[in-house]
């Protein structure tokens, strides 16, 4: 009889959730360095979206992140020396410099420590045993113990964990039909392999153009404030835009703003959500303004180009929600919703 968990020749006998989640935070604490690729992919709608990563880590704080693909993106990283970061954009030689921000309050900066916090959040259950990129695997499901009610990228969760280092080879996300929304793959993983410092220096681009920003302190970004619709009109630095139209059997539920001018210098807004229920179904409308006047926030990949009330909006079909934004004036609307897109158009059309 063995009385240890995973002693050897039991170890298929002893396996529990918790004592899997015990081993990893084990593990994780024990981990001074580590290095693979990653893949991240995303499903919305019909098409999946990969993004592949060559990645270092060393505590405390030190990574080197480099894109290998898309293509186009090649070459591009996020640098810290564990007092500095730097993101390199290959496409557009430009370098951000910002001093390390302060997350040790809200979370990891790094796999690993992101799927621990990911695990602290969730009941687990244990799944079996499975083989992944030639290793050995624990499967666990996770559960949120607080269910998002608006997940962008799916609630129930999975992960692989590896027998040897307890360190989780792949974690994915899934819609409320259990298909994948969102992946994160590692292979090739080495574990306390010494990487050197000199890894985690930043040479910058000869040509390059630098900007220098202020570190953001993460534990101080408010959260937003939830308010009443008429709280909403009266507190908003700007006129809200309501919609006259909502599909049958929905309700407003409550207002959320947000301004982040107290930590942000640059690129300040004001943003107000106004959020409707139906059941379990949903729909927010985001209304933003920038003090500059624009975000220069970019194209929607794969979007279905909509006329909303002579102003062009771009309409993306994902799993388990639709997307449409478009912008009047100087306000910056979207809609995410589950309902289809003639309804959400519907809507939008009725905010005038």
């Amino acid at each position: 009889m063995c009385s240890a968990f995973f002693s050897v020749g039991c170890v298929d006998e002893q396996v529990t959730a918790e004592g899997i989640a015990e081993q990893m935070q084990q593990k994780e604490d024990s981990i001074e360095d580590y290095s693979c690729t990653m893949y991240i992919t995303s499903s919305l709608g019909e098409e999946d979206t990969v993004v592949v990563y060559e990645m270092l880590f060393k505590n405390p704080r030190k990574m080197r992140s480099v894109v290998i693909q898309p293509a186009e993106k090649a070459g591009s990283l996020v640098v810290s020396d564990g007092e500095t970061l730097w993101t390199y954009l290959s496409h557009e030689n430009k370098v951000v410099q910002m001093g390390m921000p302060d997350i040790s309050e809200v979370g990891h900066m790094d796999y690993v420590g992101m799927i621990g916090d990911v695990l602290n959040e969730s009941d687990v259950s244990f799944l079996g045993f499975e083989e992944f990129d030639n290793r050995d695997v624990y499967v666990i499901g996770l559960i949120p113990k607080e269910e998002d009610e608006t997940p962008l990228f799916g609630s129930n969760g999975k992960a692989w964990i590896d027998k040897e280092t307890w360190v989780p080879l792949k974690y994915e996300r899934y819609d409320e039909d259990e298909n994948p929304m969102l992946s994160y793959e590692i292979r090739n993983l080495k574990v306390n392999t010494g990487i050197s410092d000199d890894e985690f220096e930043f040479k910058i681009p000869e040509g390059a153009e630098v900007e220098v920003i202020d570190p953001i302190d993460i534990n101080e970004i408010a959260a937003p404030e939830e308010v009443t619709l008429e709280e909403a009109k009266d507190t908003a630095g700007f006129d809200l835009l309501l919609p006259s139209y909502i599909p049958e059997g929905y309700e407003f539920d409550r207002a959320l703003i947000f301004n982040n001018s107290a930590t942000f210098e640059e690129d300040v807004f004001e943003k107000v959500i106004l959020v409707y229920n139906k059941g379990d179904d949903w729909i927010r409308i985001s209304e933003v303004v920038y003090e500059t006047g624009s975000s220069d926030i970019s194209d929607l990949d794969d979007a279905e180009t909509v006329d909303i009330n002579g102003s062009e909006g771009e309409f993306v079909a994902f799993v388990q929600t639709n997307l449409l934004r478009w912008t009047t004036g100087d306000i910056e609307l979207s809609i995410l919703g589950m309902e289809n897109k003639d309804e959400i158009v519907k809507v939008a059309e009725s905010m005038v």
